[in-house]
């Protein structure tokens, strides 16, 4: 039998939560019945429900704590998402960017606060092609960037929730950055790329453990393809062409400037990870499209293996649908025959992927992400919970109770082991009209979270975090 560990003790001590809302309840302090949530005329999905911007930037103190939270986590957990300062945008993807921050010390939940990220788009209204900063956040060399898939990103104060302008690394940067960097665990450097709808197309860029962007190579691209996520391993970078292009056609009809080509090729590249060549090695594999990406780790072989969610169209007919849901792939390239296999990595749909980040580049052991119902007749897919997977096939899942949604499970590590830590989810309880962060002890999730951190009020539904370690 393992010793008993700290979270073993979390875990046990987390039943007071149950005496805490029986005794809350018998004191007669009822909560203040939730505001109706927002109902879009149009019945856009973005703008309705949990979807819905907030209205107001606020803060709270001394947050309510349900259950015991691991007194080890000591930082900020930080989310970006959509929030149209006007109510209205286009598309769930044009809002203005906001973030929403909670800092957790000993055991407390010392504040919440949620700011707008301060960008050229929401000082002057903004266009198709501006740059929200609503997409995802990446600490790198004592900074956090507010990162788009359009122009430079912002940089942001972990603490204030702050913007402290555009970083554009001391002048260097010219070209985009997209939402996904990558940062390898051994020598501290981050890898990124951004694509763009006029020549160059594509242009790939490493920037030194300090903070110093020492390279940046156009590679040759003839079209815009959407490259929401790339992955490196310790050689290669590995680019996602796939069908899903620019057209400037629809940028005056109000909707998102890309088109789904099905008779363009689906393929994966790979280009040397220190920049010193444009050359790309492409790898035909089946069509479709993918957002986001696990990992990906060479084999001893040499072959290049890339795990990711899958979906076999996006944006086929109805830019606003987005009912389909990604399954867990593998794609296996092998430079020597220039040829490639793929198949299901493991069952179920799986979105919103996450891994211990000491692992990037190299082959890892678990997979985590959010789940759903593999086919859905809803107009926006609704995750059920928070997956765990192992290679050697074990699933486990925590499924919270209904009417309880949860956004991306962000994984915060302490100890040696590859689940050694705990994941952490913004989740939405519809009856309460509130929402709260869920705290998961990564090596058991299906026990359900050791606390719940309740927010003042809703969070609507973003896109992706990051936890920044407290100083």
């Amino acid at each position: 039998m393992r010793p008993l560990r700290r979270r073993d003790l979390m875990r046990l001590a987390g039943a007071s939560g149950a005496s805490y809302l029986l005794g809350h309840a018998l004191g007669g302090c009822a909560e203040p019945m939730p505001e109706p949530l927002p109902v879009d005329p149009m019945g856009r999905w973005w703008l309705s429900g949990n979807y819905a911007p907030v209205p107001d930037e606020i803060e709270a103190f001394d947050l309510e704590i349900e259950g015991a939270l691991p007194p080890e986590l000591d930082g900020t957990f930080l989310r970006n998402g959509s929030n149209p300062h006007a109510g209205e945008s286009a598309h769930w993807f044009l809002g203005d960017g906001m973030l929403h921050g909670v800092r957790l010390q000993a055991g407390r939940a010392l504040w919440y606060r949620n700011r707008y990220i301060h960008t050229l788009a929401l000082a002057g209204g903004g266009s198709l092609a501006a740059n929200w900063g609503n997409t995802a956040l990446r600490e790198h060399a004592g900074r956090v960037l507010a990162l788009y898939e359009a122009g430079v990103p912002y940089h942001v104060d972990p603490e204030t929730l702050a913007t402290h302008g555009e970083y554009d690394f001391a002048g260097v940067l010219r070209r985009p950055m997209s939402a996904h960097p990558k940062i390898d665990p051994v020598t501290g450097e981050m890898f990124f790329i951004g694509y763009a709808p006029f020549a160059p197309f594509l242009t790939y860029h490493v920037v030194d453990r300090l903070g110093a962007l020492t390279r940046s190579v156009e590679l040759p691209m003839d079209h815009c393809a959407m490259m929401h996520d790339f992955q490196v391993t310790e050689r290669w970078a590995v680019l996602f062409d796939l069908p899903l292009h620019f057209d400037a056609s629809l940028l005056g009809a109000g909707g998102f400037p890309f088109r789904w080509v099905p008779e363009a090729a689906s393929r994966f590249g790979l280009v040397a990870r220190d920049g010193s060549s444009t050359e790309i090695r492409w790898f035909e594999v089946e069509q479709g499209f993918l957002f986001h990406s696990f990992n990906a780790f060479e084999t001893a072989e040499g072959r290049v293996v890339v795990e990711g969610c899958r979906l076999p169209s996006i944006w086929s007919g109805d830019m606003a649908d987005a009912s389909a849901t990604p399954v867990p792939w593998r794609w296996e390239l092998d430079p020597a025959s220039g040829t490639s296999s793929e198949g299901r990595l493991f069952e179920g749909a799986v979105d919103f992927p996450q891994l211990d980040a000491r692992r990037v580049g190299r082959r890892q052991q678990i997979h985590y992400g959010l789940y759903f119902h593999e086919h859905s007749e809803l107009a926006v897919a609704q995750p059920l919970g928070v997956v765990k997977s192992l290679r050697d096939g074990a699933l486990t899942r925590w499924t919270p109770e209904a009417g309880h949604q949860p956004d991306e499970a962000l994984f915060v590590p302490f100890g040696e082991a590859e689940d050694d830590g705990y994941l952490l989810s913004m989740v939405f309880d519809a009856g309460r009209a509130r929402s709260y962060v869920a705290v998961l002890d990564a090596t058991a999730i299906e026990r359900g979270p050791l606390a719940k951190v309740w927010m003042p009020r809703r969070v609507p539904f973003g896109f992706h975090g990051t936890w920044v370690a407290g100083s």
